[in-house]
């Protein structure tokens, strides 16, 4: 009876797993017709929450395909809805955009006053990643009035949040304030418990921006608690993080050192980058201030790395082979349409010459045939120069698509991307003439305090305008790049490691004696510089390690400085 219940367990699991490991394709194929679309959607959903884009996309795409067969709006909006915010996740906003109005049009058909609330916020929340902060403010607000009439208070609750974080964007503390109070009362009466921990969250930023610092506390420490309680990881390490932010701006290097440290565990244990890389950051800067050497070099050496995982050239080579293959493939379907459509009005064509020369017989044969073959050079002709016409627009499609692959979009210098194809052409030219290169590795001093003190759209501002200053400053062969947040690489071809520390010690001083004006405030900006040279005795990509271990070490120095990788 063992042996027997143990081979139909045996037989099972092996049926399990060679059914687990078919196709994708073969195994939507023994769903139901009618179950197939909602079978496609939740897998789309499922590889969002994963952060796998590419495969969410893919599923979601095929349901949307099965819905619109049906003239299923309402599903198709939720299709619509879930395209957008992937693409809005890709930063690929025109997409992102397209798709959310997309689904308003849908919803507002439908009359669906919720769906419309939804995609208001979604136009929104593109609206606020590219900055046009005033045009999300309409579209919130649209959203809210809505809210109100229907009186959906998850949705009032959203949408006060949503507003409250465009105040927080434009560092308006007190409107900020005001808006996640009162998303913070309804929430407490939906009793959602997760919401009511972030809006605490929020709070806390925006009291910590009006430099109320008790107040602050006191909230952190409510989501703190409320966070452990669903034990929510990624909310514990937020706000460990930002509870240790408030006790670093007060010099409370313990405090500090205690709570970013329990940050730093939660946010490994959920692989959160952006936290892990903010707590290597100044946890390096307070051990070496302490001078315990080595937590310091440690911190630092695992800032460099998150820092370089996180901005990696992988994902965004990812993100604008993701762009260019959608509008490659929008591209061929109008091609093929035009193909298909010349096609079908060529046959129609010949059937009423045919009909014609029925009719007229032997009448007008001679005059039937001339304009038939007439017809059909002109057919042909117009349809291979509207067919030429859209390859040509495909082609500038490329072009555009790759153009926007290599800049970075704020400061419009190259992009990391672009700087390895640059640095890899240099190193090409070096095997010819073997005359050495510079890399220059430059961090903007105390950003996230310019960030947290005139808000972050003063440090877009900052960035830019140190940006126009290194285009201008640099001699012409020098190529300036952004690589990743508020660091800078600089590629100086034929310039050997002393050539490369006076250019550097010049753009230091250029960049210290700078004033910045924005908005009512006078901003000042120093940069520390580190230096590598490129001879061959290490390969490039160490170059550029060197490079950044030289800025680094400056930065636990004493900032404001140049340094060379053979003076670390």
């Amino acid at each position: 009876m063992r042996k027997t219940l143990g081979l139909i367990i045996l037989l099972f699991v092996l049926f399990t797993k060679l059914y687990s490991e078919k196709p994708i394709e073969e195994k939507v194929n023994f769903i139901p017709e009618e179950k197939k679309a909602e079978y496609l959607f939740d897998r789309g959903i499922g590889y969002y929450n994963l952060n796998q884009y590419s495969d969410a996309l893919n599923f979601l795409e095929k349901a949307n395909k099965i819905y619109s067969d049906k003239q299923d709006f309402h599903n198709m909006s939720r299709c619509y809805n879930n395209i957008g915010n992937i693409y809005n996740k890709l930063n690929i906003f025109s997409k992102a955009m397209e798709y959310h109005l997309l689904s308003l049009e849908l919803e507002e058909k439908l009359n669906e006053e919720k769906g419309v609330i939804s995609s208001l916020n979604n136009i929104g929340n593109v609206l606020k990643n590219i900055e046009k902060y005033e045009q999300a403010l309409e579209y919130y607000k649209k959203a809210l009035n809505l809210s109100y009439k229907i009186n959906d208070k998850k949705s009032t609750a959203i949408t006060l949040n949503n507003i409250g974080n465009i105040y927080l964007s434009q560092a308006l503390y007190d409107k900020a304030l005001d808006y996640y109070n009162r998303s913070l009362i309804l929430k407490k009466e939906l009793q959602d418990n997760f919401g009511i921990a972030t809006t605490h969250n929020n709070i806390g930023i925006s009291y910590q921006g009006l430099g109320s610092t008790k107040k602050a506390l006191q909230n952190y420490n409510t989501s703190l608690t409320m966070m452990k309680s669903l034990k929510n990881g990624n909310g514990i390490a937020s706000a460990h993080y930002h509870i240790g932010i408030t006790y670093y701006e007060k010099n409370d290097y313990k405090n500090t050192t205690v709570n970013l440290e329990k940050a730093l565990a939660y946010a490994q244990n959920y692989d959160n980058k952006q936290i892990m890389i903010s707590c290597y950051k100044i946890l390096a800067e307070i051990y070496s201030k302490q001078n315990k050497h080595f937590k310091a070099y440690t911190a630092m050496k695992f800032y460099a790395k998150m820092k370089e995982e996180f901005f990696s050239i992988q994902s965004q080579k990812q993100v604008a082979e993701l762009q260019i293959r959608y509008e490659t493939e929008k591209k061929e379907k109008e091609i093929e349409f035009l193909k298909t459509n010349a096609s079908i009005t060529d046959v129609r064509s010949r059937e009423n010459e045919l009909l014609t020369v029925i009719l007229v017989v032997l009448l007008i044969a001679v005059a039937v045939l001339g304009f038939f073959f007439y017809f059909q050079f002109r057919q042909k002709a117009n349809s291979n120069k509207i067919i030429e016409e859209q390859n040509l627009k495909l082609t500038e499609a490329y072009k555009k698509m790759e153009e926007l692959a290599k800049t970075d979009i704020l400061t419009g210098l190259s992009n990391r991307r672009d700087m390895y194809q640059k640095i890899k052409h240099e190193t090409d030219r070096f095997e010819r003439n073997e005359k050495p290169f510079s890399i220059l590795m430059g961090d903007i001093d105390n950003f996230k305090k310019i960030n947290d003190t005139y808000g972050h759209d003063a440090g877009d501002h900052v960035l830019t305008k140190i940006s126009e200053l290194m285009l201008t400053y640099m001699r012409k062969q020098d190529i300036v790049g952004r690589w990743g947040g508020e660091e800078f690489l600089l590629l100086l071809p034929e310039t050997d490691i002393q050539g490369g520390k006076q250019i550097a010690e010049k753009l230091r001083l250029r960049i210290k004696n700078e004033v910045i004006e924005h908005k009512d405030h006078t901003i000042n900006v120093t940069i520390t510089i580190g230096i590598s040279v490129y001879d061959r005795i290490h390969d490039v990509n160490e170059s550029i390690k060197e490079a950044d271990k030289a800025m680094y070490f400056g930065k636990i120095r004493n900032k404001n400085c140049v340094i060379t990788a053979d003076n670390i």
